[in-house]
């Protein structure tokens, strides 16, 4: 018997949406402008010729026409603009699920008010460590780190689910570990992020203020540890087939920048249009440059350096990262390929420490250095090698066999 559960009609319901491009998600950033300095922010040309108001409630009304159902409206910071509290009620009157991401500085009790009363999704605030120096370091700005946090009870005391966001680089190396904890007792989410990526320029220097490989590992482990139960095995995970998309961007998501260009995604850097200059349905639907993009699939980068490795079915292929780094949105990136690999070797991790009943343990531990100064994990190895241009077909042999050296020795 076929199935017929929720899951099984979201899933038909996703099928059919990629299927057709409907566009179901757009990320919009209202500025670009912000009074926070962060150290890893992707965003070098702050000043952009905005639209006004009207212009964004004439595109909320064609996002409408076309589908679309969910916004995360983001910047800079969107507070920055003295319309976005006019924006977000006419996002919320077309009945659109509004997310918003923001470091909550201008959010004072008045707003706060507001913002609850839209019956927003979410709000998501950046919280970088549990130590306001630390925290501060990242922003550049004192007192941030007290005034997030002020933002964040306001919305939780009345009603608003809040999420943390926490990057790990090495301005945070230490506290950002204990962001979880605060975030539990605060009543808000928390999601990590172990990876820093390039500038809106295509500069992959940025990312040089990340941590350690074993240090992001870490990262990732602590994210999965809420549901350490259900981590699969490499062994037991489904590969993607080649024939499928590599994510949503330009299918069923999109991104609209400050100044009304559209793109597939934040990190794909490759502009469809502008919507000051045709609609947003011009655009999806008849653009020769989204038919394009659309083009690409996983098995668009098998023989463009990624032949022969053991995870290309589990692979977070991101097109527009390679764009970036490559100029080709379907060729390897070594970004992604290290992201890759790091990411099934915390999943390996995660399951020795399940074996041995153990607790993810904090940056910098004893229990930290034991881990990561055992043996390699396969997917270690895999990297290593092919960092060393040893990857081959052969190389897809059963997990645990292929014997390489350790990459840390």
């Amino acid at each position: 018997m076929a199935e017929c559960g929720p899951e099984a009609k979201l899933g038909t319901f996703l099928d059919h949406a990629f299927e057709k491009a409907i566009p179901l998600h757009v990320h919009w950033d209202l500025t670009w402008r912000c009074d926070h300095k962060c150290v890893h922010c992707y965003l070098t040309d702050r000043r952009q010729p905005e639209l006004i108001l009207p212009e964004m409630e004439g595109i909320l009304d064609q996002l409408v026409d076309a589908g679309v159902m969910g916004l995360l409206v983001s910047g800079g910071d969107p507070f920055l603009r003295p319309d976005a509290l006019d924006f977000l009620k006419a996002a919320r009157a077309r009945d659109f699920d509004v997310k918003i991401n923001t470091h909550g500085n201008f959010i004072d009790d008045a707003l706060a008010d507001e913002l609850a009363a839209l019956g927003l999704a979410r709000v998501s605030v950046s919280v970088y460590s549990v130590d306001p120096a630390e925290h501060e370091a990242v922003t550049l700005v004192p007192g941030s780190h007290q005034k997030t946090l002020d933002a964040a009870r306001r919305l939780v005391a009345r009603g608003v689910e809040v999420q943390f966001k926490t990057p790990v680089m090495v301005h945070n190396k230490v506290g950002w570990f204990g962001v979880g904890e605060l975030a539990r007792e605060i009543g808000a989410k928390w999601e990590l992020d172990a990876s820093i990526v390039n500038d809106d320029q295509l500069d992959f220097g940025l990312c040089s203020i990340g941590v350690h490989f074993s240090e992001r590992m870490l990262a990732m482990m602590k994210g999965m540890e809420p549901h350490r139960a259900h981590v699969h095995t490499l062994e037991s995970m489904p590969d993607a087939p080649s024939s499928a998309r590599t994510c949503s961007a330009g299918t069923v998501s999109g991104y609209i920048s400050p100044d009304g260009r559209l793109f597939p995604c934040i990190n794909w850097r490759d502009p469809i249009g502008s919507l000051r200059e045709h609609s947003f349905k011009a655009l999806w639907y008849e653009s020769e440059k989204i038919a394009e993009q659309r083009q690409v699939t996983r098995a668009s980068y098998l023989d463009k350096g990624c032949g022969g490795c053991a995870f290309h079915g589990k692979c977070g292929y991101c097109p527009g990262i390679s764009h970036a780094e490559t100029g080709d949105p379907g060729a390897r990136s070594p970004y992604v390929c290290e992201r890759t690999h790091m990411t099934m070797a915390a999943l390996e991790h995660m399951n020795r420490l399940n074996e041995a009943g153990a607790p993810v343990p904090a940056p910098g531990s004893p229990e930290a250095e034991a881990l990561f100064d055992g043996p390699p994990t396969f997917a270690e190895r895999q990297f290593h090698a092919r960092k060393q241009g040893l990857a081959r077909p052969a190389d897809r042999l059963p997990l645990g066999l292929v014997q390489i050296v350790d990459p840390r020795r």
